[in-house]
């Protein structure tokens, strides 16, 4: 373990407490709250449960870019701006978020950067699809306490070391302490999407763009479950397979506490990362 990412995670534990602390408390003061409520949350509580989290990604993600210039993190903080538009937008009036088409739109924009990195229009237009799938993982993962932020986790452990890597982890971490069962603080699109933008581009800047099925298991069942839900709706004039999607909801609706979902889900996402680290370190 390279002491880069040990120093660089232990500085980030440390710093994102204080930093989601203070996101919690502001979050609480502005009223940074959805005003559109779906039926999910039976526990009503959850309604006042501020989206402000994601701020403190972005402050991080910054912090980090500014250090060490590393162009998935332009990508990561560009994604969440695109998230903090649709967070905003659930605080105003009616609470519905912004169109899927506008944030289609938006991260559209994002992939443009990608010419600066050297791509040609054929590899832009590939790392378009790449983000947009990868940040509808992530922010379809992010719906339960504590969820999110834990499959994160053993993604961030097995990725390459460095100090970005590191304080990324830490970050996740101390977010935790605010976010894990029962939650007081959530990071909204804003994180999913940072984080979804920060993968994408990570493993796209690699070549690797192809690990993320597994780097984002979850992420890819859970998009995948909205996806057969939709599709099985429509063939058979409304009948479900799943009670609620993405499929988290389905162990919501079944009984299930957010932590037995999170411990369920962190362990598949904790075996499939082992199996890109043999992918990776194994001498083929």
């Amino acid at each position: 373990m390279s002491s880069e990412f040990v120093l660089f995670f232990g500085f980030s534990v440390i710093l994102g407490y204080f930093v989601f602390w203070s996101c919690l408390h502001l979050g609480l003061r502005w009223g940074f709250y959805p005003k559109r409520i779906r039926e999910f949350y039976d526990d009503q509580w959850k309604a006042h449960v501020p989206l402000s989290g994601g701020l403190g990604f972005l402050l991080i993600g910054l912090l980090l870019y500014l250090r060490f210039r590393h162009p998935a993190l332009l990508i990561a903080l560009l994604s969440g701006l695109v998230g903090l538009a649709d967070d905003v937008t659930k605080t105003l009036r009616q609470g519905h978020g912004m169109k899927a088409r506008y944030k289609i739109l938006l991260l559209v924009l994002v992939s443009l950067c990608f010419f600066s990195f050297g791509y040609g229009a054929t590899r832009v237009a590939w790392s378009f699809i790449v983000l947009l799938a990868t940040t509808s993982a992530t922010n379809f993962t992010d719906g339960a306490d504590g969820l999110l932020g834990s499959v994160l986790v053993p993604v961030f452990l097995v990725l390459p070391q460095s100090g970005v890597t590191g304080a990324l982890l830490g970050s996740l971490i101390s977010y935790l302490f605010f976010n894990a069962s029962p939650a007081r603080l959530f990071m909204g699109d804003t994180g999913s999407l940072f984080f979804g933008g920060f993968l994408a581009s990570f493993m796209l800047l690699r070549g690797q763009e192809w690990w993320l099925i597994l780097l984002c298991l979850i992420g890819v069942i859970e998009v995948a479950s909205v996806v057969m839900q939709v599709v099985y709706f429509r063939l058979t004039g409304g009948k479900r397979i799943f009670r609620m999607t993405p499929i988290h909801h389905h162990f919501q609706k079944l009984g299930w506490s957010d932590p037995r979902i999170v411990t369920l889900f962190t362990g598949m996402q904790a075996v499939a990362c082992t199996l890109c680290w043999v992918g990776w370190n194994w001498p083929w």
